[in-house]
């Protein structure tokens, strides 16, 4: 029986990188899985490897910023498996860098609205379906640079700083109701995503330097493999935690 069997969860961005990891971990752990993107032909990629694999998963388009498209996402996902107690909340969105004198507004908006107001609608919409279901596990995707200040990058940071406090008070106001709620803070990921913003792999080692101390970028799976224990029952007494999985990144 895997760490998951009959727990139905809802995974947002799960045509990427770290979020695809994820939901088809957790479809091989016995969970039923929503996969969630915006991209409509990643997310049915990763929806069909987790049946192709002998799991359950469902596949939905959706922009996390919609808030009535979020709804309806996560109502078809409890009516198609009689509930939602796991959330994998990871949608994101990256700004050009900028100092933020220099910043345009519509961007702060934008990097805002991605990654700390989609997380805000869609745990909206997930709690009540825990409350229903008697409990769950919200992980919301932070990041390192919601602990340290990156160069550049006003709008992310703050974003991800508020998503790490998001979790906290979701995870303060809903214990009630038997949901926990967590943060997971990546370090440097080895994923596309990050390659679209640099040269290569060679690059991100050299350019983060010593605070690379295993010398290597962070797996998609390492994440997922802390997420999987973030929604399961071993995690039962973990909530408001930060759940830092950056190789030592942050700790020199």
């Amino acid at each position: 029986m895997g760490r998951l069997e009959g727990k139905v969860a809802f995974i947002t961005a799960s045509g990427g990188a770290i979020a695809g990891a994820t939901a088809r971990l957790f479809g091989a752990e016995g969970a039923a899985v929503c996969c969630v993107d915006i991209v409509e032909e990643n997310v049915n990629q990763t929806a069909a490897d987790i049946n192709a694999a002998g799991g359950k998963a469902i596949a939905i388009t959706c922009d996390v910023t919609d808030d009535d498209a979020v709804k309806a996402a996560v109502d078809k996902t409890a009516a198609a498996f009689g509930k939602v107690d796991v959330c994998f909340n990871a949608a994101a969105y990256s700004e050009k860098r900028h100092r933020l004198a220099d910043m345009p507004l519509d961007m702060w908006k934008s990097v805002i609205d991605v990654n700390l107001t989609g997380m805000f609608i869609v745990a909206r919409h997930v709690i009540p379906q825990m409350q229903a279901a008697g409990g769950g596990s919200i992980i919301n995707v932070s990041s390192i640079y919601g602990v340290v200040g990156a160069k550049e990058r006003p709008a992310y940071c703050a974003a991800k700083g508020g998503v790490r406090m998001l979790s906290k008070s979701i995870a303060v106001d809903y214990a009630v109701d038997n949901i926990r709620a967590n943060s997971i803070m990546p370090g440097p990921i080895e994923t596309p995503r990050l390659l679209a913003r640099n040269p290569s792999i060679e690059a991100v080692i050299e350019r983060h330097g010593p605070r690379l101390h295993q010398k290597r970028l962070g797996k998609p799976e390492e994440i997922a493999q802390t997420a999987l224990f973030l929604a399961s029952d071993d995690a039962s007494f973990t909530s408001g935690a930060d759940m830092i999985v950056d190789g030592a990144y942050t700790a020199f």
